[in-house]
């Protein structure tokens, strides 16, 4: 299981790493192969190769159960429903990073700026126009 992280301004693989802040190489989230994996999904945007990240690292976590031991006055428990919480409360967050940083474009069909009673008829889809209702019996 390889884990490199060096600078997240070098390469997209440590960019993903620290938008997911899966930095410490004792305790790794993803392998180098799996953040690979989802650039390459996710023709190499990094924020939304961390956001499916942030929702598969969750996955992880919702998966395993919450337990709880006692023996005597010594207890450990072990909770992971909160983890996949916030690993998807993570991946929300960058969803709105990237759509600050990213800004949707507004697009419209060109005939639809036009008045109605000058519209292509072979390019009626975008709009109504005079007749769509009539019914044409052959």
């Amino acid at each position: 299981m390889a884990f490199t992280y060096i600078d997240p301004s070098a390469n997209a693989r440590d960019a993903v790493r620290f938008l997911i802040q899966d930095t410490d190489s004792t305790e790794p989230h993803m392998t180098d192969a799996e953040i690979a994996y989802l650039l390459t999904t996710w023709d190499n945007n990094t924020y939304d190769a961390a956001i499916a990240a942030a929702e598969i690292i969750s996955g992880q976590y919702a998966h395993r159960t919450n337990y709880s031991r006692s023996v005597g006055d010594l207890s450990i428990s072990e909770s992971y429903s909160s983890t996949a919480i916030e690993f998807r409360a993570l991946a929300d967050r960058l969803r709105e990073q990237r759509n600050r940083q990213y800004a949707p474009i507004p697009r419209f069909a060109a005939q639809s700026m036009v008045a109605t009673g000058d519209k292509l008829v072979e390019t009626y889809k975008t709009d109504f126009y005079t007749g769509m209702d009539d019914n044409q019996i052959q």
